[in-house]
């Protein structure tokens, strides 16, 4: 197994997964294009769901594109040593306008959230 596959232990797979980190969220963090809801998982292991919507981003091809970026970023934080202080259960959900975002602006992005998602992670634990 790669260190940088993106396997079915590291996604959210079931509405039941999706719904247990909506009305639980442990942790928030927003900006004006994206919104990441975090909870401490019951896994060994971090796990992402992804919720890009077709009303914030009308083109498939831009929704694919945001998915594949947050997806790479994803595998990357998850070979780093210290992913979080604690697995979590991670959902991300797209807001009107990250599909205008060209690929270096959404990885920055992206990038920048992962890091205040770790601080808060860290000021918790």
């Amino acid at each position: 197994m790669s260190e940088l596959d993106f396997s079915r232990q590291r996604r959210l797979l079931n509405a039941g997964d999706f719904r247990r980190v909506f009305d639980q969220a442990d942790f928030k963090v927003s900006d004006q294009h994206i919104l990441i809801l975090a909870r401490t998982s019951l896994h060994a292991h971090s796990r992402i769901g992804l919720v890009i919507a077709k009303k914030g981003i009308k083109l498939a091809v831009h929704r694919n594109r945001i998915k594949r970026i947050v997806r790479d970023s994803f595998r990357t934080l998850c070979t780093q040593t210290n992913e979080f202080s604690l697995p979590l259960d991670i959902v991300i959900l797209s807001r009107k306008g990250l599909g205008e975002l060209d690929n270096d602006a959404v990885h920055r992005l992206i990038i920048k959230q992962w890091a205040r998602l770790r601080k808060k992670t860290a000021q918790s634990g």
